[in-house]
């Protein structure tokens, strides 16, 4: 806490105590009481570069109404403070409130205010040469890069499933000759894993193919290019967990991911966010939709590119890739089930998305 106090000391107020929400090394979040309030001040987790060209989308977005709590500036000036490591901080108002649900209510104010932001965004242009990260126009070079792995991922299983059973061979050889018996011999975790991707893998590899085809069609490249010109911020983690309900309504926090890209980027990832954990629905993907374009209108061709988006099975990929470079936030079972989960669940987004073309048009 004595590096926080003496960092606050750059800052035009008092603070009277100092409360740590997480600490994630190169991410932290504090809860400062101070003679102006309650502040949360952050660790940002990026190059200092990047910071700055946050720090203008944020001060942009602001400008056109999005909801984003008002950063506190320094005694200098300064929208962010800096230690004697280089790291940097800002601190902004705290916004009193809960997250939102996925429930109804809650959900379409999620959709209509991902909307808000995107217009909000419009217009964007970072005054220096920052670490902007844009997506704008690679989708292809990204998806045909995922399914590389997918294929590099389906060798490693094949190639561990071949040892397996060469392994299980020679134990059961071994314990015949021991015993006189055979004796039955349980597959690890880590086998199930992989004879379950390999059972499945060839039909999301084939759904990304077919994903893929779409997007090198005229709608995403007439889309990238209509962008290229309005400019658009994709916030990347559009969720409950990064969105406080007020009671004037949703504040908009974490904005360490800012990119530029098409808005059918953020619309994807909530889709697939809220259908993974509460199911594939059309009545649902119909409200979240219209709810959106609401504030937001989206043309036929440019739904056309959330469908090529939401065909691609990046759950499935990010879970694979997350067991194949061994990066598993789960343990074994939790990640098998995780796995179960959603290829069973596979059968009612292919059922949504066969109605999509139904779903635009009731949105």
């Amino acid at each position: 806490m004595q590096t926080i106090t003496g960092l606050m000391s750059q800052y035009p107020l008092q603070v009277k105590s100092i409360k740590l929400i997480s600490d994630k090394g190169k991410k932290a979040t504090w809860s400062l009481a101070t003679s102006a309030g309650t502040k949360i001040l952050k660790k940002a987790p990026v190059s200092k570069q990047r910071l700055l060209f946050l720090l203008q989308a944020i001060r942009h977005l602001q400008k056109n109404g999005a909801p984003i709590p008002r950063m506190v500036a320094t005694t200098d000036g300064n929208d962010y403070a800096e230690d004697s490591s280089g790291s940097c901080y800002v601190l902004s108002d705290a916004a009193e409130g809960v997250s939102p649900s996925y429930v109804t209510g809650d959900l379409l104010l999620i959709m209509k205010e991902l909307g808000k932001f995107h217009m909000a965004s419009r217009g964007f242009q970072s005054a220096y040469t920052t670490d902007e990260r844009e997506h704008l126009g690679s989708w292809g070079r990204g998806y045909a890069k995922h399914l590389d792995q997918l294929e590099r991922f389906k060798g490693m299983a094949l190639s561990s499933s071949n040892s397996n059973r060469i392994s299980i061979k020679n134990m059961k050889s071994s314990k015949r000759s021991r015993s006189g018996k055979s004796s039955s011999i349980r597959s690890s975790s880590s086998s199930e894993f992989e004879r379950l991707f390999l059972l499945h893998v060839d039909k999301f590899i084939d759904q990304g193919k077919a994903a893929l085809h779409l997007i090198q069609s005229s709608p995403y490249t007439n889309w990238v290019n209509k962008v290229a010109v309005q400019k658009n911020l994709c916030h990347q983690d559009f969720a409950a967990a990064n969105l406080i309900k007020t009671r004037q309504g949703l504040a908009i926090i974490d904005m360490d991911s800012l990119t530029f890209d098409l808005p059918a980027r953020d619309i994807r990832k909530i889709f697939n966010k809220v259908m993974k954990k509460h199911g594939w629905s059309s009545a649902k993907a119909i409200s979240m939709l219209r709810a959106y374009r609401e504030v937001h209108p989206l043309s036929a061709e440019e739904c056309s590119v959330i469908y090529a988006d939401l065909l691609f099975p990046h759950l499935f990929y990010g879970l694979s890739s997350k067991y194949f470079n061994k990066r598993t936030e789960w343990n074994a079972p939790q990640t098998i089930q995780k796995l179960k989960s959603l290829i069973t669940s596979d059968r009612e987004r292919q059922q949504m998305l066969a109605s999509w073309d139904s779903i635009v048009k009731q949105s």
